[in-house]
């Protein structure tokens, strides 16, 4: 069967361009893309995809196939539009703008069938592969909450070439391994430049990409926050990140009354040390935001003039369940 150039394309870069490549709406395979960065691990697709990559049951949605005159009686009758404050009447014309593109992006990717069941494919040639006893994942959420987090230990496994290329040293195995054990909350935890690293906590092993570091906090005070991200900031000042990723714990109401996880006031974000944490060169500042109008205000006025961040380009990111 011939394989093709979209899927042979997406298979070597874990890109599949929706629509073709004149779209701006592409597919990106974590799974692929995380295992092209790594030597010695490999991720779990079925880790990242859920079973919903499966075609529709044939009998077809019970709903959709109803008779139009009960499917009319079940409509209930719309409310009558309310007047949009000058805020909302924002909001309303930044979501007509994005809606056609997701719709469209939406629509590319149903129509996408042979990555969809390649998608899959990988999924079930992995989920044989997977031990029951190891599937759930821990909730460090919970686990920074309770009052054992200090005594939590993770146990890295440092492994580096001995002298020699990294490709030589992967095939012929000859590494240097140290294994040594760290505070998992509160606590810096990085990897060296020339090698890869293997974290252990409670019997599941975690990949530690080369040159990186993290710091899990115990507990949701911002000033414990602040202090352990300076520690982060190179004291080199010719060093920095070109990459910095922030998923903000945007305050939230809704996420506050379920207790979902802890949130923080929006406008503490502005004390974090983004321009210290950048290279000189410049550095590229991904935020993840909600499409809550009063918080874009807040992030376009005050958050990136504070962070010194300038040129923001908007991506939008569908979830989809099939």
């Amino acid at each position: 069967m011939e394989v093709p150039d979209e899927l042979r394309s997406f298979v070597a870069t874990g890109i599949y361009h929706l629509g073709g490549a004149g779209t701006g709406a592409v597919f990106l395979d974590p799974v692929r893309l995380l295992n092209e960065s790594y030597q010695r691990f490999s991720v779990v697709p079925s880790t990242y995809y859920s079973r919903s990559f499966v075609p529709p049951r044939p009998g077809g949605d019970q709903e959709t196939e109803q008779p139009e005159e009960l499917r009319k009686r079940k409509r209930k009758r719309k409310p009558k539009p309310k007047e949009l404050n000058a805020m909302e009447q924002i909001a309303e014309a930044r979501h007509q703008e994005a809606r056609p593109l997701l719709l469209s992006a939406h629509e590319s990717l149903l129509k996408a069938k042979k990555l969809l069941e390649y998608l899959s494919k990988m999924v079930k040639v992995e989920e044989q592969t997977i031990d029951a006893e190891t599937s759930s994942e821990n909730n460090f959420v919970e686990l920074g909450s309770s009052w054992r987090a200090p005594f939590y230990e993770i146990t890295v496994c440092f492994q580096e070439p001995l002298g020699l290329d990294k490709e030589e040293a992967e095939v012929l195995g000859c590494f240097h391994v140290q294994k040594s054990s760290f505070p998992l909350f509160n606590s810096i935890v990085s990897v060296e430049a020339t090698g890869e690293a293997e974290g252990e906590f409670q019997y599941r092993h975690y990949i530690l990409p080369q040159g990186s570091c993290f710091s899990m906090v115990a507990k949701c005070y911002f000033s414990t926050d602040i202090k352990h991200v300076r520690n982060l900031i190179p004291g080199n000042p010719n060093q920095g990140y070109n990459l910095i990723v922030v998923d903000p714990p945007w305050e939230n109401g809704c996420v506050r009354q379920k207790e979902a996880y802890p949130t923080l006031p929006n406008r503490s974000f502005l004390y974090l040390p983004v321009h210290e944490l950048a290279h000189p060169a410049g550095a590229l500042v991904v935020l993840w935001v909600t499409n809550r109008e009063k918080l874009r205000v807040f992030i376009e006025k005050e958050l990136f003039p504070s962070w010194g961040v300038k040129d923001a380009t908007t991506f939008y990111w569908l979830k989809v369940y099939i």
